[in-house]
């Protein structure tokens, strides 16, 4: 008869090393099938069999079971270090997390942005016909037309056959009085209205102080960047820019922004968040403390920091 620390190795190089099943141990060496579960955990315990799990992906998998624990998320997607797109990367990420969802779905807000970008350039031909896309800011300029919401959406809505609204609105008005002049314009106004409505949000977070939007869009000069610094501004979503404790600036620059508020994004079922860049940590923590984020793709480096 075996004593019991050859038993224990006995039992672990056959379950570990020749592969032989617990039951098969149990009948070679005359004992019980719970002895021999029993036995592994206590090898394990003793340091005996020591189990090493290794994959280029094992960090990024920690971070999701840590970050799904300490915020009340549906799901956590991270973009590996090793990627060397990050940003296109997390557009495929997004694809593969929405587009499951779209046939219980009527209605699909999109934001603004690179990022966002990228989600509509990684989009599949799908066909969504019951489906309407709507973008959440305003969508004219004369720069970068590509990141603007309304490009976002027709981009999608190619993609998905399905049908779409538009903004007809800049993203920045010129003055506080254009603002409030276009905002009384039907088309404006209904496009608002169906943004606020929507099922499925989809937005990018930015840091106002280093947005690389903004800047593409010319819409970041030292003047709003100063006014910026001087209202602890963290971040934005939608039409708001807000502080560390997601409190929105209602002065200056953030005055003039056109599209939906931090106030309406909160009371859409399903917000899914797409951001990267370092930068961007402190936004995104200041709004997941607030609760109404439920789905949300970032790059590792701000997994790490949240």
């Amino acid at each position: 008869m075996l004593d019991r620390e050859d038993l224990l190795l006995k039992t672990a190089i056959l379950y570990y090393e020749d592969a032989v099943t617990q039951s098969d141990i149990a009948k070679k060496l005359n004992i019980s099938r719970p002895t021999v579960a029993s036995l592994l955990q206590e090898a394990k315990e003793k340091g005996i069999v020591k189990i090493s799990i290794q994959h280029s992906n094992l960090q990024v998998m920690k971070l999701q079971k840590k970050l799904l624990a300490d915020y009340p998320l549906k799901n956590i997607k991270i973009v590996p270090n090793s990627q060397k797109d990050i940003k296109k990367a997390a557009g495929k990420l997004c694809a593969e997390l929405v587009e499951p969802l779209l046939n219980s779905i009527s209605s699909m807000g999109i934001g603004w942005g690179t990022t966002l970008y990228e989600y509509a350039n990684e989009a599949e031909y799908l066909k969504f016909a019951h489906l309407k896309i709507i973008p959440l800011i305003g969508g004219i300029g004369l720069s970068e037309v590509r990141i603007h919401s309304n490009h976002l959406a027709f981009m999608l809505s190619e993609k998905y056959h399905s049908d779409v609204s538009y903004f007809y609105a800049p993203a920045l008005a010129d003055t506080l009085e254009l603002k409030d002049t276009l905002l009384q314009t039907n088309l404006v106004k209904d496009v608002l209205q169906e943004g606020k409505q929507v099922e499925l949000a989809i937005l990018g977070i930015g840091d106002p102080l280093h947005s690389t939007t903004y800047q593409k869009l010319n819409y970041m000069t030292d003047s709003n960047l100063s006014s910026l610094k001087k209202a602890h501004a963290v971040g934005d979503i939608g039409s708001t820019i807000f502080t560390k404790d997601g409190t929105p600036i209602t002065e200056g620059f953030a005055q003039r922004l056109l599209g939906i508020e931090l106030s309406d994004i909160k009371k859409i079922p399903r917000v899914v968040i797409v951001a990267t860049g370092i930068e961007k940590a402190e936004s995104i923590k200041a709004l997941l403390k607030l609760g109404f984020i439920t789905d949300l793709i970032i790059d590792e480096k701000i997994a790490k920091l949240l």
